[in-house]
């Protein structure tokens, strides 16, 4: 066991602990992540970013293929909250990751990127 754990952890003697290498630790993070966030989204050669209007994202993506409402918690006026926002859901092509679009009174809050 302590050879398994070799390869994967190192031991920590100023923490007198063993440690998760840095490697390791990016490769779960990555491949466990389900979600990632990003500030922009783009639609053919525009981008929406986030602050902009529901007007301009329709006006760029157009219809998205699929909208919801729901509760998450956003960051507005440097304060996170748990606030009702609609998201749009964009998805370029079958070989494209999902993209929701979160929205909070008229205006683009967060852009998530999902799964295939």
């Amino acid at each position: 066991m302590l050879s398994a754990c070799g390869t994967l952890f190192f031991y920590d003697s100023s923490m007198h602990t063993w440690r998760l290498k840095p490697v390791f630790a990016i490769f779960f993070l990555v491949t466990n992540c389900q979600e990632l966030a990003a500030d922009s989204f783009r639609c053919g050669r525009k981008l929406i970013n986030v602050g902009d209007s529901t007007g301009e994202l329709a006006r760029v993506c157009g219809e998205p293929r699929h909208k919801d409402r729901g509760r998450e918690t956003i960051r507005i006026d440097r304060v996170s909250r748990e606030t009702s926002v609609e998201r749009w859901y964009y998805k370029n092509s079958s070989r494209s990751l999902e993209h929701i679009i979160v929205i909070y009174k008229g205006r683009v809050v967060a852009v998530q990127v999902g799964h295939r």
